[in-house]
């Protein structure tokens, strides 16, 4: 019994910390995605409440479950995206991240470098595109669309011991609501991680990592620099 419960504990502590680098993963990175359509049958709804529902869907040939959810944020949405941009910060307040690293910032594209370094699962890094683009609406309000993809052509070296994430794709959408004083975000991501783990304990993880994301935003948008001034559009 002592055996069958030290490796369910080893298993959900591997989890937990698998389920930050994959929400690492996708916020380092960040993305655009359409709304959610409950009504698709290719997504299916796994869990849902006052501040967050959460959806997966399968990809033939894929034993990973790419996720996406959709909740609102007590902020508008361009200090949102202010927090998102923000990848300089994230060791500071993004568990498991040990480094960022801007290789180019543009206008509408950043690329960036992030090393992540959870228990358990062992040293994982990644470099990736960061796309953007803004919708304006009739109201005058704006909404932003991220969309991200790996670039590690651009970024350093693998490293020994460090598990390059290969598989990280995905995207946000920051939506106004309530006159623009507040945001319906939605974030889709399908990873492995940078694999090595099974299939079961990597959908686990991103189903968890989404709720510490939106956690993990919704007290950084406190910090008042972020709403200093607006996103260019």
């Amino acid at each position: 019994m002592s055996g069958t419960l030290s490796r369910k504990s080893k298993v959900k502590r591997a989890s937990t910390a698998a389920s930050m680098v994959c929400l690492l993963g996708g916020l380092a990175n960040l993305a655009a995605s359409s709304a959610v359509n409950a009504d698709s049958p290719d997504w299916v709804q796994l869990s849902k409440n006052d501040s967050l529902a959460i959806f997966e869907r399968s990809h033939p040939g894929c034993p990973i479950k790419e996720i996406r959810a959709v909740g609102a944020i007590d902020a508008p949405n361009w200090v949102v995206k202010n927090v998102i941009d923000g990848v300089e910060d994230y060791p500071s307040f993004m568990p498991y991240t040990t480094a960022t690293r801007i290789i180019e910032r543009k206008l509408n594209q950043i690329i960036s470098y992030f090393r992540l370094d959870p228990p358990f699962v062992g040293a994982r890094d990644i470099t990736v595109s960061v796309s953007s683009q803004t919708q304006k609406h009739e109201d005058g309000t704006t909404s932003y669309q991220l969309h991200w993809e790996p670039v590690n052509s651009r970024g350093p070296n693998p490293s020994p011991g460090v598990t390059r994430i290969t598989l990280d794709q995905g995207s946000w959408n920051l939506d106004p609501a309530d006159g623009g004083k507040k945001t319906i975000a939605t974030y889709t991501i399908l990873t492995d991680c940078g694999g090595g783990l099974p299939s079961f304990v990597i959908n686990f993880a991103n189903r968890q990592g989404v709720e510490n994301l939106f956690s993990a935003i919704r007290k950084q948008i406190g910090i008042t620099k972020y709403s200093q001034s607006r996103p260019a559009e």
